[in-house]
């Protein structure tokens, strides 16, 4: 026996993915041990801007921005490129120098798979009604030419 669920509008799917991708990020700050304030953590937000007719059009995540300089390990004047240099003197020396900042990792791999299940969620979700308007046409057509 089949099991009915109830069809999700795309703007209710966009919510429900925004509020998942938030959870992650929480659970990897808390993971990593990162933000002893929890500024980070309660700033939080999301908006899903649909057209009048519940198409999706844009979904932000809102967050403190300094989180992203987390993420890549830079900020108060470490640039990017000073944390691949401490990174492979780590590696050869075995202490650390210069830089103490390393990359924690809670923001880019974590989005990069939401972003990914995103897009087959709504790739289903377009190939299911492509399906039902080609079976409703052909069905319409059927009892017309009957």
């Amino acid at each position: 026996m089949q099991s009915i669920q109830p069809k999700l509008s795309e703007r209710e799917i966009a919510e429900a993915w925004a509020k998942i991708t938030i959870i992650k990020w929480k659970k990897k700050l808390t993971s990593n041990r990162i933000g002893d304030t929890g500024t980070l953590l309660r700033s939080f937000k999301y908006n899903v801007l649909a057209s009048a007719q519940g198409d999706v059009l844009k979904i932000t995540l809102l967050f403190e921005y300094y989180g992203r300089f987390v993420d890549m390990g830079v900020g108060k004047g470490v640039k990017i490129g000073d944390v691949k240099e401490s990174a492979a003197s780590r590696k050869l020396s075995g202490k650390m120098l210069g830089n103490r900042r390393r990359p924690k990792k809670w923001y880019s791999k974590t989005f990069h798979a939401e972003v990914m299940k995103l897009s087959e969620i709504f790739a289903k979700e377009y190939g299911h009604r492509g399906v039902v308007a080609i079976t409703e046409n052909l069905s319409d057509k059927s009892i017309h030419n009957g």
